[in-house]
């Protein structure tokens, strides 16, 4: 019995040190950058799991998900704990850092709010789909204001989420939302999910509809920006649908 206790005891310190060593690592390096997928995952999971080797479970985990940290992250807690058998509490922090991303980048571009230039705009656009929005294509309009002689935020408004691969949209929506802020200026910009950056005929033909209902209501169209991960693309800098920004 007592070297049962001691055997136990042995393992508890070692299983203590490695997650010092680990760690101790990270605050040295100060990135996950040369950390392994199932590193970074046996890492964030000693915050779920106090005690113990959480080496085995992270590479189990990450083996249901088909060893994509990011499809892990993308999952809402009820699938991570139907699918991996984990607890409600771990389930909820690994869907957690999606979400947490997302919040950051989003308020890491929301200040300044001035989006003066066509390079803040795209940027701000990008941010708008970090996170779980990566996921499935959703539909943005940024509203804009002129304030002490430049543009600024007024809103973003969400038009349309749907499938992974398609939005639909109501013209009636965006005229009725849109005019309810009262802009004058806005900017289109949706996602495609799938990685390619490329305007579908669909997109093209959405933005030459958009801009003649809200044109001739004194709402200028400025660009459509397609978002991809970290990547864009401006219908206005391949001056498609004669979009422009206001001096480009």
């Amino acid at each position: 019995m007592k070297q049962k206790t001691e055997g136990a005891e042995k393992q508890k310190s070692i299983h203590a040190g490695h997650r010092k060593r680990v760690t101790a690592r990270y605050i040295k390096e100060g990135s996950l950058a040369n950390f392994a997928d199932h590193q970074i995952l046996e890492f964030l999971l000693f915050y779920a799991y106090p005690q113990g080797d959480t080496n085995e479970i992270a590479h189990r985990i990450l083996e249901e998900f088909g060893g994509s940290l990011i499809a892990l992250f993308n999952a809402s807690p009820d699938e991570i704990r139907r699918r991996c058998g984990v607890t409600e509490r771990t389930a909820a922090l690994l869907s957690l850092i999606s979400d947490l991303a997302g919040y950051y980048i989003k308020k890491t571009n929301e200040e300044p709010k001035y989006l003066d230039t066509p390079e803040r705009v795209q940027k701000y656009a990008v941010s708008r789909f970090a996170g779980k929005n990566a996921c499935v294509e959703t539909f943005y309009i940024i509203c804009l204001e002129m304030k002490n002689k430049k543009m600024s935020l007024l809103n973003d408004l969400i038009i349309s989420s749907n499938s992974p691969d398609s939005v639909e949209l109501s013209m009636k929506e965006v005229v009725e939302k849109v005019l309810m802020t009262k802009t004058k200026y806005i900017v289109l910009t949706h996602n495609h999910p799938g990685g390619n950056l490329t305007p579908s005929g669909t997109d093209i033909k959405t933005t030459t509809t958009i801009k003649n209902y809200l044109e001739p209501l004194g709402i200028k169209v400025l660009d459509h920006i397609i978002v991809s991960g970290n990547n864009c693309y401006s219908f206005a800098e391949h001056r498609l649908c004669n979009m422009k920004y206001k001096n480009n």
